[in-house]
């Protein structure tokens, strides 16, 4: 009988005792796996966020300017407003190649929160990624009647209208803090992020909605030189009752929240995993305290130290590998419903800026090898000591025990 059959039937000997050790294993494996995979999956999400707006510079209203950002990004109701004199100010700074104004607000309903962004013609330009459905076409800068709805708010819509065909071009949608109806003259294509969830009006007539005549909620500013954007925040700060911030900062903010809480997840799975080891010292540990007899002849029958070192040390290898596999086949299995689970949570969030398009659980073989080699080294560590008790018990010894 080779090595790994006579390991690999010690341990199913005893079916109880290797099972606990080995769920223990795999809930250590899990955590670890999904905290990597997810880190490394909101990092790419964030950044190709960032990179999707093609916004250097956010001006925001004074307070806290990463919660105002964030706010904004995710579709928040901010605290204060913007003053249209700052937008006319920021438009004659040179460097500047499309500065675009915009006034957010959300109205809360029974069942859902509809989040509308004002823009104009300038908006459209900064995103100039964003593509209409067939059919559709952007407002002007003077229409009062019109819409455009984020491929999620057309959806929504759809549901609560108890509509089954697609909304068209020309359709009207009833707006209750109006009291009347908006054409709707444009579908917007799904774009992955937070866009697809807004209802898109001229912004004089967002103004109108929300009482907020004269104000905008952000300034969102593209540089001819996205090097320059410490120089011209600096001169942007100067201006009256603003705060400003750049992405770069915005994105190293949410990295060191991120970092702070993996840390602290970090430390939760250390004491799992530690927990997991002495596990396993203490079933192999047993198993030879349970075997001595059994070692004892192997030494009798001519059985080196090294042969029973190698035995016991071959039992923790793959008691290890077996509940690594285990727990990386369910964390990969359910990466699907914890990434429902993640962002649900970072969506309330305030900092945290996450689609529910987003593909945080991103699969990543490096990681999985890495994980794999991480719990075998743990396996063999806590496996060293119970090998070596059992190759040091000399056969007369071990045969007197029974």
């Amino acid at each position: 009988m080779s090595f790994w059959r006579l390991a690999w039937r010690n341990l199913t000997l005893r079916k109880v005792r290797t099972g606990l050790t080995l769920l223990s294993i795999a809930v250590a494996v899990a955590v670890l796996y999904t905290l990597l995979s997810f880190n490394k999956g909101y990092t790419a999400s964030l950044k190709q966020q960032l990179q999707q707006m093609g916004v250097h510079i956010l001006v925001v209203p004074p307070g806290c300017p990463f919660e105002a950002a964030s706010l904004l990004l995710k579709g928040g109701k901010p605290p204060s407003y913007l003053n249209e004199n700052v937008v006319k100010q920021i438009e004659r700074m040179p460097g500047i190649q499309i500065m675009a104004p915009g006034f957010m607000s959300a109205i809360m309903r029974e069942d859902r929160t509809d989040i509308y962004y004002g823009m104009d013609h300038r908006t459209i330009e900064l995103k100039n990624w964003w593509k209409l459905k067939p059919g559709g076409k952007w407002f002007t800068d003077d229409q009062e009647d019109s819409i455009v709805l984020g491929s999620d708010a057309a959806l929504t819509e759809l549901v609560i209208n108890q509509q089954t065909d697609p909304f068209k071009p020309g359709e009207v949608i009833w707006i209750p803090e109006l009291n009347r109806e908006l054409k709707i003259i444009g579908i917007l294509e799904p774009t992955g992020t937070q866009d697809d969830g807004f209802f898109y009006v001229p912004i004089k007539l967002a103004q109108q909605i929300f009482h907020r005549p004269g104000k905008v909620t952000t300034v969102a500013i593209r540089l001819n030189d996205p090097t320059q954007a410490g120089v011209i925040g600096d001169k942007l700060q100067k201006l009256e009752g603003v705060e400003v911030i750049t992405m770069s900062e915005l994105l190293g903010t949410q990295q060191r929240m991120m970092e702070s809480a993996k840390m602290l997840v970090f430390a939760i799975v250390f004491i799992a995993i530690a927990i997991s080891a002495i596990g396993v010292l203490n079933t192999v540990l047993m198993s030879v305290f349970e075997r001595t007899k059994e070692i004892g002849i192997m030494r009798a029958t001519g059985a080196s130290k090294v042969h029973i070192f190698s035995l016991i040390w071959l039992e923790t290898l793959l008691m290890s590998a077996a509940g690594g596999v285990v727990g990386l086949g369910a964390a990969i299995g359910g990466a699907g419903f914890m990434e429902k689970l993640v962002t649900a949570a970072l969506s309330e969030v305030k900092f945290m800026t996450v689609s529910s398009h987003s593909q945080l659980a991103e699969f990543d073989p490096r990681i999985v090898v890495m994980t794999l080699l991480f719990v075998l080294g743990i396996g063999l560590l806590a496996g060293i000591y119970p090998a070596f008790r059992a190759s040091r018990q000399e056969p007369i010894e071990a045969l007197r025990t029974e």
